[in-house]
């Protein structure tokens, strides 16, 4: 076969390289100071998307020079984007407009006849012959006797296909065969298709360079595998997030070592820079619950050498004063997997109530896989408090059971994901607590893309108290209350629930749901419209549900989302028309 004859090898291998060679071309110019854009007509929709698509404007330089090679470099772009889609005998007239400082090329496209495809042949050689994925891959091949070519779809099967044997450990799987035989004249194509598995490999002994001042028992909590499991790329990118996740390195890569494989094992090799482990850190945010607030925080994140956390940290907010402290060391062999002393101090000034709380624990956490989470805490509280003209002292030791879930891929920008957790609480008159109680507290986001300007939303959470007696014998901290950002944007924080005398003193028990729909512009902003339902309550025959609807505005910002939301209340006596519910900041 040679390219005088009726067969051709097609030119989409050579794209990406003739992409990069004409870009190339049309931006080395002085300061851009206009732009050469470019509209296709004469084709189908959605093939004229993808053309333009692939067709972003080229600056020109002012003065005006290099329209000709802009022009001459497009026709080149389009030529090979028609090819790949199997138009090789396509026609079109060329058409330049100025509009104000641009230039607008049109090409009104005559496609004549497509390629199709005549003949299919897929084999599957080696040991991973008979997978199943690559039977399911075989099975759904995209391009078909009689469809017309499409050489994107047949490279991207390609990808899907080594991507699956890669992730089953077949590290060397490749085509020993790939070719696509093309007749111009009779327009139809052959796709011969060979892919040879190779041998499976595991993962062999792994190596850390970088990092001597941490133990390697600690570092190989962060590996996703252990040697001797199966070989898998997707096992080498989640111990890449592992270290990058741990805030305790600037530099991670993560890399095995195909040329070494012995005895059927790679060996991988893990470098490592760690940051400074002792660290001082400021913030500063808003909100409009809690007015603004300054942090400082310090950590150190490998006492005594040996990976242990210690984190001390003051916030100072309008309403609050916290000063915590927290004392981490891993245990075991599992990420996540720690034991945790704590202790706090809380000065608490809200709408409701007034509270000092002192607060000392001892905990153990198991991570669960999934991005699941266990954690068992037995702490001792000390409350003094003053609600409804009524002050009140309480002490408690309480022991709880909290189960996480974290779903969201991308938690800075969490537009696609869930995430929800529980706690179960309590305290017991003979074991020093107060009062005889116990508490279950549920919560739960889910988020999903609906397409890539659309999103929708649900979030909920519930809570409900056994307790005999008054809710008086629970100081303000153990009761639930509504109201604010995370419950009913559209009422004050903390402002709604039971009341006595007029006064507001919280519930029992507690239930929110809403919803909400966004309209993404670019990737960075939102617009988003709202709902929500629920209240405090003591009991669900004194449950007034109480609504609220708003507007809102998001920014996806590098340190998470700012928010900014006009609630308006729906039922409610004492509510405002409106309320403007803004957060930003960060959390130390």
């Amino acid at each position: 076969m040679d390219g005088h004859g009726p067969f051709l090898k097609p030119r989409w291998t050579t794209l990406v390289r003739g992409l990069l060679l004409v870009w190339g071309v049309l931006t080395v110019s002085a300061t851009p100071a206009a732009e050469l854009r470019f509209q296709i007509t004469g084709a189908p929709d959605a093939l004229r998307a993808r053309l333009e698509q692939g067709m972003p404007p080229a600056p020109l330089a002012k003065p005006l020079t290099g329209l000709s090679d802009a022009q001459m470099a497009a026709a080149l772009r389009l030529r090979q984007a028609l090819e790949a889609y199997g138009y090789y005998d396509a026609r079109w007239q060329e058409h330049v407009v100025r509009k104000e400082d641009d230039y607008i090329l049109t090409f009104a496209l005559e496609l004549g006849p497509r390629i199709l495809v005549r003949n299919v042949d897929l084999h599957a050689q080696g040991p991973g012959s008979d997978l199943p994925v690559l039977r399911q891959l075989f099975a759904t091949f995209p391009l078909r006797h009689g469809e017309p070519l499409d050489q994107p779809l047949y490279d991207d099967w390609k990808t899907s296909t080594l991507d699956a044997l890669h992730a089953e450990g077949y590290a060397k799987a490749d085509f020993s065969r790939h070719e696509i035989l093309i007749n111009r004249k009779e327009h139809w194509a052959d796709i011969l298709l060979t892919v040879n598995s190779g041998s499976r490999y595991r993962f062999g002994e792994v190596s850390f360079q970088g990092a001597e001042t941490y133990p390697r028992r600690f570092l190989t909590r962060y590996l996703d595998f252990s040697p001797g499991d199966w070989y898998s790329p997707d096992r080498l990118a989640r111990t890449q997030a592992n270290f990058r996740n741990a805030d305790r390195f600037s530099v991670i890569a993560v890399l095995p070592d195909l040329r070494k494989v012995k005895d059927g094992r790679i060996p991988v090799t893990v470098m490592l820079k760690p940051l400074r482990p002792k660290r001082l850190k400021m913030g500063v945010g808003y909100s409009s619950d809690l007015g603004v607030n300054l942090g400082l925080g310090y950590d150190d994140y490998n006492a005594f050498r040996r990976g242990q956390h210690l984190h001390l940290s003051v916030t100072l907010a309008q309403r609050t004063l916290d000063l915590a402290t927290s004392y981490i060391w891993p245990v075991g062999d599992r990420l996540g997997s720690q034991y945790i002393v704590q202790a706090s101090y809380r000065n608490l000034d809200l709408i409701p109530y007034s509270a000092d709380v002192f607060d000392t624990g001892f905990g153990r956490d198991w991570h669960m896989g999934g991005g699941a989470n266990l954690g068992a805490l037995l702490s001792y509280q000390t409350i003094t408090y003053s609600i409804g003209g009524v002050s009140g002292r309480g002490r408690f030791i309480i022991p709880s059971l909290r189960y996480s879930v974290q779903g969201f891929p991308n938690p800075v920008r969490p537009v696609e994901g869930y995430s929800w957790g529980a706690v179960i609480q309590g305290g017991a008159r003979t074991l020093a607590s107060d009062a005889d109680f116990a508490q279950m507290h549920v919560h739960g986001v889910w988020r999903h893309l609906v397409s890539t300007e659309w999103g929708v939303g649900l979030q909920g959470e519930a809570g409900a108290t056994w307790l005999p007696g008054s809710i008086d014998r629970l100081p303000p901290t153990l009761r639930y209350f509504a109201g604010g950002q995370g419950t009913l944007p559209g009422y004050s924080f903390l402002s709604q629930g039971p009341e006595l005398n007029g006064v507001v003193v919280g519930g029992r028990d507690l239930l929110v749901v809403g919803a909400e729909v966004e309209r993404f512009i670019g990737r960075d902003w939102g617009i988003v419209a709202f709902y929500h339902a629920g209240n405090a309550f003591d009991g669900f025959a004194r449950f007034p549900v109480l609504q609220d609807v708003g507007v809102g505005v998001r920014w996806y910002s590098p340190f998470g989302p700012v928010r900014l939301d006009i609630a308006h209340p729906l039922i409610g006596p004492s509510a405002p028309f409106a309320r403007v519910v803004f957060s930003v900041g960060v959390t130390l």
